[in-house]
C-alpha cells in the first residue's frame, strides 16, 4: 500500500497506517517513536482541530477533500502545537517532515492511495 501524489507523479509514502476509529484517530502519530505516514478518513467533509501533543517530531500535513485533491498544506508542523485547518477536509495524511517539499506537492494536487 503506497501513497503517490498523482499530479507530480512521486510516491508520497510507500507504506502508510490507516485511522478510521475512533480510536486510531485519537492516537494518531501520539507515544509513536518516529513519525510514520498515517491517512485519517473521517465520514463526511468537516474541520478537525489538531494537536501534536506527544508526537516524536515535525510532520507535514496534507488535507484533501472528497475527491482526494489537496485543499490545505501544512509543512514542517512541530511537535506540542495544535492547527485548525481552514478549510473543510475529507482525509488526513501525517507525513514526515520534509514531504511536501521533496514531493513539490501544492493546492489542487490529487492523490491516489495503492493498495
Amino acid at each position: 500500500m503506497s501513497i503517490v501524489n498523482k499530479t507530480r507523479d512521486v510516491v508520497l509514502a510507500g507504506s502508510f497506517e490507516e485511522c478510521c476509529s475512533f480510536w486510531q484517530q485519537t492516537r494518531g502519530m501520539m507515544f509513536r517513536k518516529e513519525v510514520v505516514p498515517l491517512l485519517f478518513a473521517f465520514p463526511k467533509e468537516q474541520i478537525v482541530k489538531l494537536h501534536s501533543w506527544f508526537c516524536p517530531d515535525h510532520m507535514d500535513l496534507v488535507f484533501l477533500d472528497e475527491n482526494w485533491e489537496v485543499v490545505e498544506l501544512q509543512p514542517e508542523w512541530p511537535p506540542w502545537s495544535s492547527y485548525s485547518p481552514g478549510k473543510p477536509f475529507m482525509f488526513l495524511l501525517e507525513l514526515p517532515g520534509g514531504t511536501i517539499y521533496r514531493s513539490n506537492t501544492q493546492l489542487g494536487d490529487v492523490i491516489n492511495i495503492l493498495r
